[in-house]
């Protein structure tokens, strides 16, 4: 007997393709389909990355939120103004715009605004150094912000482009302390063209003295206090 006749058949290949029922209960994925499948997170991930880089590089320019407007060029609250005042007859409430020109120090204009009195900072003045002067017996810092943006050319020196003076109900004069303020840290020493900026000026005054005045804003130290910008302390 023929002894090929008595092996037994190969089973047959199975030819349909793997699926539920297969031997892992899953389709086998191609080579290629892994490959563009990689290269879809690869490309979402670089996607993040890339607007969160550049949501913070916007931020890092503009130093805001790129989806906020632009407002007012200083920060005032009230009437902007094409011309300084002269004098206290003329004098403007607090949060008013208004240029200061001097020539002699600078090309160009400062457009300014008193914003806000601290009528008692000497806490405040005393923790923005440990080196400033402690107030005199019967005295207190009082503090001044200005909200200033520059226009014009070059640069301009945030020490020496205004005077600031208080001048009291009664009358009395008050110049600026020099104590370092809080804001003192992050006013550079000058700023360029389109620069907005933001300055506190310490007065000492008496401790009992009464809330008003007037805050004086002068182009140069020198300067007349009648030839300067008054605006109401309120």
């Amino acid at each position: 007997m023929d002894q090929s006749s008595l092996r037994t058949p190969a089973p047959t290949p199975r030819t349909e393709p793997m699926g539920a029922g297969g031997p892992d209960g899953q389709r086998p994925r191609s080579s290629r389909t892994t490959f563009f499948a990689g290269i879809g997170c690869v490309a979402l991930i670089l996607g993040l990355l890339l607007g969160v880089g550049g949501f913070f590089g916007v931020r890092a320019v503009t130093g805001g939120d790129p989806s906020e407007t632009a407002g007012t060029e200083t920060g005032g609250t009230g009437e902007s103004l094409e011309a300084a005042p002269v004098g206290k007859e003329a004098a403007v409430p607090m949060g008013t715009t208004f240029p200061v020109v001097s020539p002699d120090e600078y090309i160009g204009e400062v457009q300014v605004a008193v914003t806000e009195i601290d009528w008692d900072a000497t806490t405040e003045v005393a923790e923005a150094n440990t080196f400033n002067d402690a107030p005199g017996s019967g005295e207190k810092y009082m503090l001044t912000t200005l909200e200033a943006a520059f226009r014009g050319e070059g640069t301009l020196s945030t020490a020496f482009w205004v005077s600031v003076t208080y001048v009291a109900e009664d009358g009395t004069e008050y110049g600026d302390s020099y104590a370092i303020t809080p804001l003192q840290s992050q006013l550079p020493w000058e700023v360029a063209d389109g620069t907005d900026f933001s300055q506190q000026i310490a007065f000492l005054i008496p401790q009992d003295a009464p809330e008003g005045g007037h805050i004086v804003l002068s182009p140069v130290v020198a300067a007349d206090l009648e030839e300067g910008t008054w605006v109401t302390a309120a």
